[in-house]
């Protein structure tokens, strides 16, 4: 009951706080001001140093309650708290010299008011600045530069989407930079330790730090999510989290609030993706099998292997790495089949189309580890059979088999390649019927299909 009344007296303070610096200013306005003094100005000036006294006590009595909540830097209350009753204490002092009719000379009327006024600026910086962040009197002016809160991520980390974490990596750094002075093991303001992951899931006397699921109901979040002007705004001083840094602590709190919780889940989330992209500069874009891919570009000896006069080869990439071959001629021969496997590696898109291929034939690809795209169309010998040879391709995005001998067994076949998005089995033997049971347990292949 009396903790409650305290903290309630405590929150009085940003009230009661504006009567002495009103009182006092306008007290030294008459004493400035007012030329021909009388006894009746006197009064009104010595009752104006009184309830300046008065007011300042209170609202000094008040802030020590507010104060030992525990959610402002020491370093700042201190100097706000002992300059408040410093200007206190001169207010007392003046009102009661007055009281007792001590005449003060003009030198020192002067230097009693100039040194309240330079009081009760102090005690109005700090508290300021307690209240509305660091640099709160001058941030607005025109020329002043606003410090905007950012999380940096290494560059060479950001392609490496799929190890990055929410917690470890975008805000466990934000919490060292904002929150730790204050609560960690040695300084536990609040009763609340955010040094390590249990702590700061626990957190402190008020309740617990993180709701799990629930963002609302977790007071790290309540605190650095109230309006700037909330005697419970975390940080109380320095810059304050930005928008994209609280959103980013809602989102993990609302998908559990996991400790290796992978950044990679933002793709289920449009918005928050984009949000990421944005403030963190990652690339969370479902990446192909080639994008993932890095291989040393093959040498000129294996190039060299593919005759000039029946292969037609270019580099798909800056680092000419990834080859894109056609064959150029009518018939295709096993020789031509075994040179491909110099540079097997690097074979990303192959085109043998209307080559007079074979089912035979096709065992020799299932070499090509790194295949995507083949395009065998317009080869009416190949049936079932070859289709088999080739399932285990698993990096096969696109195969065109339009023209060819299949038919609704080699779905068996097509069901077993991994990576497969796009097939194309215009004018084949496949059936709509096979055609809709395969889309039915398949439905992220597209199937561009045209029947005899």
């Amino acid at each position: 009951m009396l903790s409650e009344l305290i903290d309630f007296l405590g929150s009085l303070h940003p009230l009661i706080v504006h009567l002495p610096i009103g009182i006092v200013l306008l007290t030294i306005a008459i004493d400035v001001f007012m030329r021909n003094k009388n006894n009746s100005v006197h009064r009104i000036i010595t009752l104006g140093w009184f309830f300046s006294f008065f007011s300042g006590l209170l609202a000094a009595l008040f802030g020590w309650f507010l104060g030992d909540n525990g959610y402002y830097f020491e370093s700042q209350l201190g100097v706000h708290r002992w300059s408040g009753i410093a200007f206190v204490s001169l207010c007392f002092l003046i009102w009661l010299l007055k009281f007792l009719n001590f005449r003060f000379s003009k030198s020192s009327t002067r230097f009693v008011n100039l040194t309240a006024i330079v009081l009760l600026t102090i005690t109005g910086h700090f508290g300021g600045e307690m209240t509305h962040g660091q640099n709160y009197l001058v941030e607005n002016l025109p020329f002043a530069k606003k410090k905007i809160s950012t999380t940096s991520i290494e560059k060479d980390r950001r392609s490496e989407v799929d190890s990055l974490f929410v917690y470890e990596d975008l805000l466990q750094p934000v919490f060292e930079q904002k929150c730790m002075a204050c609560h960690n093991s040695k300084n536990t303001y609040g009763g609340l330790n955010m040094s390590d992951f249990k702590s700061l899931v626990k957190g402190g006397n008020s309740g617990a730090g993180i709701q799990k699921g629930n963002p609302y109901e977790s007071l790290i979040y309540k605190r650095v999510s109230f309006p700037h002007d909330h005697p419970k705004f975390m940080p109380p001083a320095g810059v304050p989290l930005s928008y994209d840094q609280i959103a980013t602590l809602e989102w993990w709190i609302d998908n559990g609030a996991k400790k290796q919780l992978p950044v990679s889940l933002a793709r289920k989330d449009p918005k928050i993706q984009r949000l990421m992209e944005v403030q963190y500069g990652l690339d969370l874009r479902e990446k192909s099998f080639l994008e993932t891919l890095k291989l040393d570009p093959p040498s000129k000896t294996s190039l060299k292997a593919l005759e000039e006069d029946k292969f037609m080869w270019r580099f798909l990439n800056p680092e000419e790495s990834f080859l894109d071959i056609t064959y150029t001629r009518n018939t295709i021969e096993k020789n031509d089949l075994i040179s491909l496997q110099q540079v097997k590696n690097n074979i990303t898109w192959l085109n043998l189309s209307n080559t007079n291929l074979k089912d035979d034939d096709l065992g020799y690809l299932v070499e090509l580890p790194h295949l995507t795209r083949l395009k065998i169309q317009k080869n009416s010998r190949i049936t079932d059979n070859g289709i088999k040879a080739i399932k285990g391709l698993e990096n096969l995005s696109q195969l065109n088999l339009y023209g060819t001998g299949v038919t609704d067994a080699a779905f068996e076949s097509f069901s077993m390649m991994k990576g497969l998005k796009k097939l194309f089995l215009w004018n084949t033997r496949v059936t709509p019927t096979g055609i809709e049971k395969f889309k039915a347990l398949h439905p992220k292949v597209e199937v561009v299909a045209g029947l005899r």
